[in-house]
């Protein structure tokens, strides 16, 4: 029985060349918007830093900052061949790359290839299957796959409410923030691309707790931040906000916060359920 050590991540767009000769490389997709593949890295072949650019929104795709020891480095690889006509889709493939350990504690480089959609619409990433389904063609606005089949590239992966089901079913704590790194490998605001949070809101709140609950505040404030402009007023959030900020040593960024969740929670006439290590910071 294996179990994983160290999962990097690793993307490569099919059919074009993977070497640093290739330079720095800029999909143009649909209404203007762009993928950039920059910081070639070469042990991974592939670029380090992959960005996308729409009209309103720009953001890091395959990306999950942490306060946790580094677990690996994410490297694409670009291919205009794979774009679409209407230049709306383009597939790549991932490849989770890095050390399992087995049970006698030995240490095995391993990889696990994906085929995954990006949406130039809105930076959208979409896990459609084995690395065997981006062997193939563009036929009209349709992705026909080498051996057979044709694949849906606007598909999305779990929604938040199937995915709060999943991660609520796992031990509190680490296995739940684990679990959401695992299903948001596309990055937190790719993930908020495929599903709005305006629309998930109180699901998008459980997973910064996860997230913070395992000690991965750094993403906790990446769900946060998208909800504070959407819902300022939601009382649970300035408690997970304040706590998260707390956590990451912003000790005067949390005290506001906490600040206003008592007084909130005092207006409700439910000052008796504030916490006590609320006043004991905040003093």
């Amino acid at each position: 029985m294996f179990k994983y050590f160290l999962v990097p991540l690793v993307v490569c767009m099919l059919t074009l060349p993977c070497h640093a000769d290739e330079g720095p490389v800029d999909v143009h997709g649909y209404n203007g918007t762009t993928l950039q593949f920059r910081n070639w890295d070469e042990t991974h072949a592939g670029w380090s830093d992959i960005e996308y650019k729409g009209s309103s929104t720009t953001f890091k795709l395959y990306n999950l900052p942490s306060t946790m020891p580094p677990s690996g480095i994410s490297t694409v690889a670009a291919d205009t061949g794979k774009l679409s006509p209407d230049k709306k889709y383009v597939m790549m493939l991932r490849v989770d790359s890095g050390e399992v350990v087995d049970e006698q504690g030995n240490k095995i480089n391993s990889e696990q290839a994906h085929c995954d959609a990006v949406s130039l619409e809105n930076g959208c990433v979409t896990d459609v299957g084995s690395a065997f389904q981006c062997d193939g063609t563009w036929q009209g606005q349709k992705w026909k796959v080498a051996t057979g089949g044709i694949l849906d590239s606007s598909q999305k992966d779990v929604p938040p409410n199937q995915l709060i089901k999943n991660v609520s079913r796992l031990p509190a704590g680490d296995s739940r923030s684990s679990s959401l790194k695992n299903w948001m490998f596309m990055g937190i605001p790719s993930y908020m691309a495929c599903y709005p949070p305006e629309k998930n809101i109180s699901e998008f709140n459980d997973f910064g707790f996860y997230f913070a609950e395992g000690g991965e505040h750094l993403l906790a404030m990446q769900v946060y931040n998208k909800l504070l402009n959407l819902a300022p007023d939601r009382v649970p959030l300035k408690l997970n906000v304040a706590d998260s900020l707390w956590a990451l040593g912003k000790h005067d960024e949390a005290k506001s916060f906490y600040s206003a969740y008592r007084n909130a929670m005092l207006k409700k006439g439910a000052g008796g359920k504030v916490p006590t290590r609320i006043q004991e910071r905040l003093n």
